[in-house]
């Protein structure tokens, strides 16, 4: 049963007897881990469990569903907009695939002082993308928040994909949704690919709406009234993640969008959505043929010597991949006409995101300092 199936499956795209039937059997234990869930958080709304509050502005950037919403893109376009504002900005990463447990820096805002094995692809994919930005994965956030603030001294903190840690304080959460399926197949895992109910959405201060281009007037207005029922008050805006460059991962060169046009490709990826990669590569106009790997996976001898004979056999000019997945690659790459596809969130209406972020901060760094005062 191959990993593309399984997603077909868990998506409610695949109709099939077989899918229902698995579907049907996955329906228990999603009511059971809705039901867990809500006890747990409970404990939170009653006071038996306490969230850890840091003494800065903690940001928090996340979804509802597994798989590829842009987190990362969206964690990166964030902090480039504080450090604009010049604002000392530290992300928090969990570090999906690396080894790291305890509290652990990759990046001092200089060097990268640990590889994907030990931090996993997206810190260390931020660490190298974001210069002058420190990056910290562990498994308690909690942890790497003390660590932060202690080493850096941090204005603000970003929290990649925090929405679902709730031992720790947040003063902003942005949450990330696709327009074409904002709250997924509708069903929390492990029948569906919700990690939390669409009622988890409240929390939101601000709501990514990205894939939302080709909607009309009324549909778009249907869906954000849809978004405010659940979430009052949150800040609503578009986005989208478009192509920036290709890179050769050997030289570091970046080529134009142009240089891929009609070129015979063999695209491989191991991420939440990797269907939208390829798409993305023949709206280019690359004739793609593809080679799909579970979410944050290394790749073995094996399969890297598969890809090589693939790409023998079938004639391509070149082999493409996602910035994440060349960050597990390792230095030097183990093929030689290796291209990264570059991508970056854009923002409509990003002057009153800025506005809408700098004001939440000033408030929270406002209510501390009143706090440190009155204790």
């Amino acid at each position: 049963m191959s990993d593309r199936y399984i997603e077909r499956v868990i998506l409610a795209e695949d109709r099939g007897s077989l899918s229902w039937l698995i579907r049907g059997l996955l329906w228990p234990l999603s009511i059971i881990y809705r039901i867990g869930l809500a006890i747990y958080l409970a404990a939170y709304s009653l006071g038996l469990r306490k969230r850890h509050r840091l003494s800065v502005p903690v940001i928090s950037i996340g979804n509802l569903t597994f798989g590829g919403t842009g987190k990362t893109p969206a964690v990166q376009t964030v902090c480039r907009m504080l450090i604009g504002q010049g604002k000392k900005v530290v992300v928090l990463s969990r570090g999906h695939g690396g080894a790291a447990r305890r509290a652990t820096v990759v990046s001092d805002g200089g060097s990268l002082l640990v590889g994907s094995e030990i931090a996993g692809d997206e810190p260390v994919l931020l660490a190298s993308t974001l210069p002058g930005v420190p990056v910290i994965v562990g498994k308690d956030r909690r942890e790497s928040g003390e660590l932060a603030l202690k080493q850096f001294k941090p204005d603000v903190i970003v929290l990649d994909d925090g929405l679902q840690y709730w031992q720790l304080h947040r003063d902003l959460d942005i949450v990330i949704l696709d327009a074409n399926r904002p709250f997924g197949s509708g069903y929390v895992m492990p029948m569906g690919d919700l990690r939390e109910p669409a009622s988890g959405l409240k929390r939101a201060g601000i709501v990514f709406l990205g894939n939302a281009k080709s909607f009309g007037d009324i549909e778009y207005e249907n869906l954000t009234k849809r978004i405010l029922r659940l979430t009052p008050g949150a800040q609503i805006f578009k986005c989208s993640r478009e192509p920036l460059h290709f890179r050769d991962v050997n030289t570091g060169a970046e080529l134009d969008l142009s240089w891929i046009r009609g070129r015979k490709v063999l695209a491989f990826c191991g991420i939440g959505r990797p269907s939208a990669f390829y798409e993305m590569l023949e709206s280019l106009g690359a004739v793609v043929k593809s080679i799909t790997f579970p979410d944050h996976h290394r790749l073995t001898e094996t399969e890297i010597a598969r890809i090589k004979d693939e790409f023998n056999a079938c004639g391509a000019d070149a082999i493409t991949t996602t910035d994440k997945d060349a960050a597990r690659l390792g230095c030097p790459a183990p093929f030689d006409d290796l291209f990264t596809l570059s991508i970056q969130l854009e923002i409509e209406e990003s002057s009153r995101f800025a506005e809408y972020i700098t004001n939440r901060i000033d408030i929270e760094n406002k209510a501390t300092l009143a706090q440190k005062t009155y204790n």
